[in-house]
């Protein structure tokens, strides 16, 4: 508990004061990402939780492929094996987490139950127990002593730092993440558990990002960054000489990556309001590029589902204005007219006299 101990020696460098007043104006218009999105709340909130379980999945080494993965997080799965049950309750885990994130009790007990949702039916997760010497009368005795008391006291001071100490709200959960890697208080799986941790007091905190991006794809994505930035903040931790401010820096950046990409949504959403949902993939088709596949569609398109952008492909495929290319998971399509002839109505296929003819007329 090396980090919250010592919180008060906390300085903040100029770029990270920078990155805290873009975050929170960023998280004073969650209300309002909510209700520009709030027809398709909850179909965002499914994909979240969805990336959520995958890349948690791989975060944990889950021996599950790729496929298989995705069909676990989007459908219902029976399980056939003991890493596909981790999966799955993965998934239940992030969608309680969702549904109730902002009411998450900063408690060892509430950390525990997610820790053991997490692993259930599969391996008994708990409080390591550590066997310790104590004074008995005139002699000297062994006795266990469960982490528990350790983790109880870590959150007493996580508490006294946010409601005594007014401290920033990343920075609390970032010193807590550090000190539960090094303090190693759970038998199995201390390092996801504290991700995990770390996650929910972002959530509490109303960091609302994380219903429209998920935070372990982010992570996963940067992983490189994280072990760095956590080697550099576990340094000195033994001594109480933590320094957590490049951590806690990339975290914010991480978040405010995910609010960039809202932003970026809510202006599409803005330009599309007077076209309907087929119009709205032909519209985002139009702008891609000649070769593309449906999951740049998902990307460009969170709103819509993927029914909807079945429909505009087959539409646009009958009308001869795109072609399959290819099939499996690397099958894309390909767009067979130029970008202003996918529109409604008539098309036709150019030929090289057609060019000419345009380029003609151009020049009358």
């Amino acid at each position: 508990m090396n980090c919250l101990k010592n919180i008060e020696r906390i300085t903040y460098t100029k770029e990270l004061v920078y990155n805290l007043s873009k975050l929170y104006t960023y998280r004073g218009k969650d209300f309002h990402y909510e209700d520009v999105f709030k027809q398709h709340m909850q179909g965002i909130i499914r994909r979240t939780i969805a990336k959520d379980t995958i890349y948690a999945a791989k975060i944990l080494n889950l021996e599950i492929s790729e496929a298989r993965m995705k069909y676990i997080a989007h459908k219902d799965a029976e399980p056939r094996n003991k890493d596909e049950i981790v999966m799955l309750n993965l998934k239940e885990v992030f969608k309680i987490i969702q549904s109730k994130g902002a009411d998450f009790d900063i408690s060892s007990n509430e950390i525990l139950k997610l820790a053991e949702a997490t692993f259930k039916s599969v391996i008994k997760v708990g409080y390591k127990i550590d066997t310790v010497e104590q004074a008995e009368n005139l002699l000297t005795v062994q006795v266990k002593k469960s982490r528990r008391d350790k983790m109880d006291e870590e959150l007493n001071l996580y508490i006294h730092a946010e409601e005594d100490l007014h401290v920033e709200a990343t920075q609390i959960a970032t010193d807590l993440y550090v000190d539960m890697l090094k303090s190693e208080y759970f038998n199995r799986y201390n390092e996801y558990i504290s991700l995990l941790t770390l996650y929910c007091l972002l959530f509490k905190a109303r960091f609302y990002v994380f219903k429209h991006i998920s935070f372990f794809e982010k992570y996963y994505e940067k992983l490189d960054a994280f072990k760095a930035a956590t080697s550099a903040a576990t340094y000195g931790w033994e001594t109480g000489f933590a320094n957590t401010s490049m951590l806690n820096n990339l975290i914010i950046q991480l978040m405010l990556e995910g609010y960039a990409k809202i932003e970026g949504d809510v202006q599409n959403q803005e330009f599309d309001r007077n076209l309907n949902k087929i119009d709205t993939v032909e519209a985002t088709i139009m702008k891609m590029d000649r070769i593309f596949t449906k999951e740049q569609i998902k990307a460009l398109c969170p709103t819509l589902s993927e029914s909807t952008i079945n429909r505009a492909l087959t539409r646009l495929k009958s009308e001869n204005k795109i072609r399959p290319n290819g099939t499996g998971r690397s099958a894309s399509w390909m767009k067979l007219v130029e970008d202003e002839l996918i529109t409604k109505g008539t098309s036709q296929q150019l030929t090289l006299f057609d060019m000419q003819e345009m380029q003609m007329d151009g020049q009358k």
